[in-house]
């Protein structure tokens, strides 16, 4: 890859003096900041120096951007750590077609603060419109030229002036000018987004644009500036979780300060502050300082803990740190909180993990409402605030006094994922425990299982172990609206409609739905796409007798809120939440066939309430009898049959069953 100009020659050199300035200078990356909080600056060697690499990406993403048109820009607003000079800024992009071809980068200054000043609207919803041009005085462009194919490269663009930008914002972006081109990111990044782009409409071009949006694609470009003045201290603190517990909690806190003059380094004063409920009066606690190490000079880490008084119940604490180091360079930290709440004895724990992009359930029927289940949701308020719980939540549904029930909503199921290996969760299964699971990338993105094609790990794994998932497909419907059949006889399904629509666009997510191919064979398949591929089953163990129920596409996005309310109720009373030593009764049902058609021999299965007599056959179109699978009297409960095809030929068939006072018919067709 190069640079089409005069400067090429220059350039090349250029790259070889950068390999050694990292190789010999202190790299700092300034991670992505929230709004009136300093980045966080992490060293990566131990060599003292000015010179800094700023970094708003993660580090480890491999996704690009697709479908740019002529004419995009895609960019990113830096904040500098202090005052300092612009020395270079890169690019890393991406050619994923067998051809060349160009594109024009700059960095400029910025108008505006853009995290603040200037709210610029993600591009992604059809509902964004676009802010003004941020672009202010331009320090630098050129035009690159693309030679890769299919592989990432950065390209530098030198900032041969160096102005001095003191500590002003500025922004580097990049324009394809033709269509082979992209740029690595991170995707699904969390606000506030660094991301300002140029894009022909807001969800596309045949929507809102064109203009200036925002992005929680997080573009790989990097600012590489000099800085010669004293920057401010760092101070991070822990973010602590939702609880149940009443008593004080304790604030794990971390400094760093940099001063070339070591006579006046270190952190001279800290104060943790908070206010309650969202009041106005602040309170303040004492920060205990717990030990410091100075690696290099130049450099004091140091580590502090506060402790913030116990709370009642339904209080929210908001809580911050102020310091400032002996130089007078001050430091605030962002605002965290949490929530003090209690549980309710015999209820489930309804849980609604925030990793979804846009906050799972945004706008949705709440079909909890009224179920006895206690609800945390990780999006507070609809907004995007990541709100876990901590350990006395968990606690109090697996072995204290709650209702030993999981109802867990997610997308890539992230948390949902981690709770599956812990021995929490295995002594909470052992003991009888419930769990519905409505999750449409947990296997590919929560347990990382190989995609899209995917098979359960051997034992001990909790996909094979507990939620007796053995294999499937993930990412098997892109679409959305979609139909979803029904197998509406189950003691889960009873009262639904034969199908039902999904459509995700209504919670704002990507509809990345996928299907199961192979289960443990006491489970009873409950939903089903057009083909009669499994999309949700549920399962009760015969021996532990726990309880699972997990659809492969979020239950949220149905879109009859009847349908939505018939479903939960049925989960909550076949879990039994809410009312203590709770049984439920089999009914009678016989479930579709899947796959149909068959290719293979497959089984199901079928439950019957009673002791009886129980008859199941298979009759060709003609209505004559083919084979006797089921003729003799049978226990109450669930029960397997397979359709052996091998002595069937190509055709449409029924299977019949009856007893006493059911009968039911399916029909499969055998495709060899």
């Amino acid at each position: 890859m190069k640079q089409i100009n005069i400067l090429f020659i220059i350039l090349t050199i250029g790259f070889i003096k950068i390999g050694n300035l990292y190789s010999k200078s202190q790299e700092v990356y300034l991670l992505p900041s929230t709004p009136y909080e300093q980045g966080k600056i992490v060293p990566t060697n131990d060599k003292l120096s000015l010179d800094w690499l700023i970094q708003y990406d993660g580090g480890w993403s491999s996704y690009y951007l697709w479908a740019l048109y002529i004419g995009d820009t895609l960019g990113i607003y830096f904040e500098p750590p202090a005052s300092c000079s612009l020395v270079e800024v890169h690019f890393c992009v991406y050619n994923p077609c067998q051809d060349t071809g160009e594109y024009y980068v700059m960095v400029a200054r910025s108008k505006y603060d853009i995290l603040n000043d200037v709210i610029y609207e993600e591009y992604h919803s059809s509902l964004s419109m676009p802010g003004p041009s941020p672009i202010d005085t331009i320090y630098a462009d050129s035009i690159m030229e693309l030679e890769i194919f299919g592989e990432w490269d950065w390209d530098t663009l030198i900032v041969s002036d160096m102005p001095d930008i003191g500590t002003d914002a500025f922004i580097g972006a990049a324009t394809p000018m033709d269509t082979m081109f992209s740029i690595r990111i991170d995707a699904g990044v969390n606000p506030p987004y660094h991301a300002i782009c140029w894009k022909q409409g807001g969800a596309g071009p045949s929507t809102n644009g064109p203009g200036w949006y925002s992005s929680w694609h997080l573009f790989w470009i990097r600012a590489l500036v000099r800085v010669y003045e004293n920057i401010r201290p760092s101070i991070t603190m822990d973010k602590l979780d939702g609880t149940y517990y009443t008593g004080n909690r304790l604030v794990k806190i971390y400094t760093e300060d940099f001063d070339p003059d070591t006579s006046t380094l270190g952190i001279d004063n800290i104060t943790l502050y908070y206010t309650l409920d969202d009041t106005y009066d602040t309170l303040d606690v004492a920060v205990i300082q717990d030990s410091v190490k100075y690696p290099t000079p130049g450099w004091e880490y140091a580590w502090w803990y506060a402790e913030i008084p116990g709370q009642p119940a339904e209080t929210k604490v908001i809580y911050w740190i102020e310091g400032t180091d002996k130089a007078g360079m001050g430091c605030i930290t962002s605002e965290h909180w949490y929530k003090v709440k209690a549980g309710t004895a015999d209820y489930g724990l309804l849980y609604i993990e925030g990793d979804d992009w846009f906050g799972p359930g945004t706008g949705v029927h709440n079909a909890f409402a009224g179920q006895p289940f206690d609800v945390w949701n990780e999006i507070f308020d609809n907004i995007r605030t990541i709100y876990w719980v901590d350990t006395t939540v968990i606690e109090f549904y697996v072995s204290g006094p709650g209702g030993r029930s999981f109802s867990w909503l997610s997308f890539s199921g992230y948390d949902l994922a981690c709770f599956t290996y812990t021995q929490t969760f295995r002594d909470f299964m052992d003991n009888g425990g419930c769990i519905f699971i409505s999750s449409q990338d947990l296997v590919a993105s929560g347990y990382g299982v190989l995609w899209p094609e995917w098979i359960a790990p051997p034992s001990p794994h909790p996909l094979r172990d507990y939620l007796k998932a053995y294999a499937g497909e993930d990412d098997w419907i892109f679409e959305s609206p979609f139909i979803v059949s029904v197998d509406n006889i189950d003691l889960l399904t009873i009262g639904m409609l034969d199908e039902v629509t999904v459509d995700c666009n209504l919670i704002c997510q990507p509809t990345w739905v996928g299907i199961f191919t192979e289960l443990d064979t006491a489970c009873v398949p409950l939903f089903f796409d057009e083909e009669g591929n499994i999309l949700g089953y549920r399962y009760e163990d015969p021996e532990l007798h726990f309880k699972v129920v997990w659809l492969y596409f979020p239950f949220h996005a149905i879109t009859d809120t009847d349908v939505q309310d018939i479903f939960i109720e049925n989960i909550t009373n076949w879990f039994g939440v809410g009312v203590e030593g709770e049984h439920v009764e089999f009914i009678y049902n016989l479930p579709m066939i899947s796959p149909n058609p068959l290719s293979s021999s497959t089984t199901i299965n079928f439950t019957i309430p009673k002791n009886e007599y129980v008859s199941i056959k298979i009759y060709d179109i003609t209505g004559s009898l083919v084979s006797k699978l089921v003729d003799e009297n049978l226990s109450a409960g669930i029960h397997s049959i397979t359709i052996d095809t091998e002595n069937l030929t190509s055709g449409v068939y029924f299977l019949k069953m009856d007893t006493s006072t059911f009968s039911k018919t399916r029909k499969f067709l055998v495709v060899k």
